[in-house]
């Protein structure tokens, strides 16, 4: 496996796992209720809505893999927040008595 080949790879798994991560927030109606978490999906749905060309037709797996990994970049902040957000909306304490 070349270089190229292996760039390609690596970026397919990160722009895989930035769409799994919000299919997964979509399954688990994850929403982001907070004004930071919506302006953090927001920011991903732009991003994702104005690279997708670059994906579609680069041709080099170096601006793929930038561009895939800043997408999962993106969408790891955004569910992170969702995820703290939901933790500090909970009505239990994070540590129960034991």
């Amino acid at each position: 496996m070349n270089s190229d080949e292996s760039e390609m790879r690596e970026a397919v798994r990160a722009l895989a796992a930035a769409l799994e991560t919000m299919l997964n927030l979509i399954k688990a109606d994850a929403l982001p209720t907070t004004p930071e978490a919506q302006r953090l999906m927001r920011k991903v749905m732009t991003y994702l809505d104005e690279t997708s060309g670059q994906i579609n037709d680069s041709a080099r797996s170096g601006e793929i893999l930038s561009v895939a990994s800043a997408l999962n970049r993106l969408v790891i902040s955004a569910r992170e927040q969702i995820l703290d957000d939901a933790v500090a909306a909970s009505p239990l304490p994070d540590h129960l008595d034991m």
